[in-house]
């Protein structure tokens, strides 16, 4: 086994390992045989730590090679350093869930808190004790990236644009945009014209400073001249429900979200004048904790969560009823 020369002046952690081979063993021979490398290259390396220590090493005596005092005490040091690294490269390979203190940290809207964090910590239960999980938003997709890089949050868990598909990721599932209103609204089981559509009261939901849920409704709007009336705009998502209970307000909502709320604020769904895609969730993270034994487990943790076999959690399928007048 070949080993590079160390002529930097400095201790180095192969130099260690054979200063500990060399005191334990008395014998150049037998160090280079304990650690595997050739005799010439254990007699380069005493070498080299004869020069930085400034001294012997071993020395002879009535017996054979001796180690001198100060080597004794160097390997004590050495055998320390070589233990804590060990131990320090041993957590960074490993870790174990139910005895490790951790704070997971994600960004991700009130959307996606209430339904997919809820099934995490669900998951979690009691097994994990340590395990603490935190949630920051809003945050426009286009800094995931900045956020990620500088180690603010671990994950973002949102709708992933194409600019940043650098990221590392995961599909979590897919879902759609549906108008939801109250039951009783008088548009429910009507087909609008986008017109008719465009002018309805809506709640508006922004959970960014720049781009609000449903702009490829806005956009099919906008072909034709039209837009929204948007009569409350909210970055919370949690918002919409409350406010179209009691009102003739309509709101653009993720289906997923709008089944679970359907039945407590009585909603049903509105037919919409535009054909809208489904779109995606992920979670994604960055390529400097891609390989943390911390950060694989948990977003093994998250999969098994979502309970996925390729197609998603039941509520991001759940279809709501529409409601005919």
């Amino acid at each position: 086994m070949q080993q590079k020369r160390n002529d930097s002046g400095e201790l180095n952690f192969y130099l260690l390992k054979c200063l500990v081979a060399l005191v334990d063993h008395s014998h150049v021979s037998r160090a280079a045989e304990a650690l595997s490398i050739s005799q010439p290259a254990m007699s380069r390396a005493m070498s080299q730590l004869r020069a930085v220590t400034a001294d012997p090493i071993l020395v002879k005596g009535g017996t054979g090679l001796i180690p001198t005092a100060k080597a004794l005490q160097l390997r004590e040091f050495a055998e320390r350093i070589l233990g804590e690294m060990s131990e320090l490269l041993g957590n960074a390979v490993a870790f174990d869930p139910g005895s490790t203190r951790y704070l997971f940290r994600m960004v991700a809207t009130d959307y996606l808190e209430c339904l997919f964090m809820e099934g995490l910590v669900q998951h979690m239960g009691s097994r994990y004790p340590g395990i603490s999980m935190s949630v920051r938003h809003p945050v426009h997709p286009s800094q995931f990236n900045k956020v990620l890089e500088a180690g603010e949050v671990d994950f973002a868990v949102g709708m992933l644009p194409a600019s940043l598909r650098e990221l590392r990721h995961r599909l979590l599932f897919r879902d759609r945009i549906i108008c939801v209103a109250r039951a009783g609204h008088w548009a429910i089981g009507r087909t609008l014209s986008a017109a008719e559509f465009a002018a309805l009261g809506h709640v508006v939901i922004m959970p960014n400073t720049v781009n609000c849920f449903g702009e490829v409704v806005d956009q099919a709007l906008a072909a034709q001249g039209l837009a929204r009336n948007r009569r409350f705009v909210t970055p919370n998502y949690l918002t919409a429900p409350h406010l179209l209970e009691r009102t003739d307000m309509v709101a653009l909502l993720p289906q997923s979200l709008a089944a679970r709320f359907q039945e407590r604020f009585g909603l049903a769904e509105l037919a919409l004048p535009v054909e809208v895609p489904e779109f995606e969730v992920y979670i994604s993270w960055h390529d400097r904790t891609h390989r943390h034994a911390a950060h694989v487990w948990f977003r093994n943790q998250v999969m098994q969560s979502l309970d996925l076999n390729g197609q998603g959690p039941d509520w991001a399928y759940a279809l709501m009823p529409t409601f005919n007048k």
